[in-house]
C-alpha cells in the first residue's frame, strides 16, 4: 500500500530559493577579500552586516524577483553606485557615514537599504564628506559646481558655474538678497561654505 502524502508546500525557509543562497553565501567572503575586488553582493552582504550589528537583526529582504541580481536590493545598490561610485571602498565608506549618522537619529528602525539612495542624503555627503576628504580632489577656481546648485542659483536670478565664481559672488558687499537667499538654499542642502576657503 502507497502511504499518502500531503503537499504542504515543503519546508518554511526565510530563502525563498538555491539563487539567493548563493547570493547570500557570497557575504562571508568581505572578511577575507579584499575590497577593491568586491562585487555587488560583497557590498550589499556588506550593508546588511552593518545592519546586523546595529539592529540585532537580520535585514529583512524583500524577495520581489526570484532572481537575486534583479531583486529591489541589487537595484537600489546599483542606484547608489551611478549616483555616488562605483569604487567599492567609497561604498564602504558610505555605508559606514550612513550607520553612524543616519541610523542612530532615525525615529524608528529602517526597515529598507533605500535611506541610503536618497538624493536629500546624497548630495550632502557628496560634497562634505567625500569630496572634501578626498586627497587626490583639487577644487580651484575653474572646478564646476554640482548641477543641483547651479539650478539653485538660476531660481534665484544668480547665474554662476564653478566654485570660483561663488567665492567671488559669497565675497560681494553688500549681497542681494537673492544672492543670500540662494546660498541659505544650498546650505541648507548640506553645502559646506568652508570649502570656498580652499579656493585659490
Amino acid at each position: 500500500m502507497v502511504k499518502k502524502t500531503i503537499d504542504d508546500g515543503g519546508e518554511l525557509s526565510s530563502i525563498p530559493n538555491d539563487k539567493y543562497k548563493k547570493f547570500f553565501a557570497k557575504f562571508a567572503e568581505i572578511d577575507t577579500l579584499d575590497i577593491k575586488e568586491w562585487k555587488m553582493a560583497h557590498v550589499l552582504g556588506y550593508f546588511c552586516k552593518k545592519y546586523k550589528e546595529a539592529y540585532g537583526v537580520d535585514y529583512p529582504w524583500k524577495f520581489n524577483n526570484p532572481s537575486p541580481t534583479k531583486c529591489f536590493e541589487v537595484w537600489q545598490g546599483s542606484v547608489l553606485a551611478s549616483k555616488l561610485s562605483a569604487n567599492p571602498q567609497i561604498l564602504k565608506d558610505y555605508i559606514d557615514w550612513g550607520f553612524k549618522e543616519l541610523v542612530p537619529k532615525a525615529k524608528r528602525r529602517l526597515t529598507s537599504i533605500s535611506f541610503l539612495t536618497k538624493e536629500d542624503v546624497l548630495i550632502p555627503y557628496k560634497m562634505n564628506v567625500l569630496l572634501a576628504t578626498k586627497k587626490d580632489l583639487h577644487v580651484d577656481r575653474g572646478t564646476p559646481l554640482p548641477s543641483e546648485y547651479i539650478t539653485i542659483f538660476e531660481q534665484h536670478g544668480c547665474r554662476l558655474n564653478s566654485y570660483g565664481d561663488l567665492a567671488f559672488l559669497s565675497q560681494m558687499d553688500p549681497m542681494s538678497q537673492e544672492m543670500i537667499s540662494a546660498i541659505n538654499t544650498i546650505k541648507e542642502m548640506g553645502f559646506d561654505m568652508e570649502i570656498l576657503k580652499r579656493i585659490v
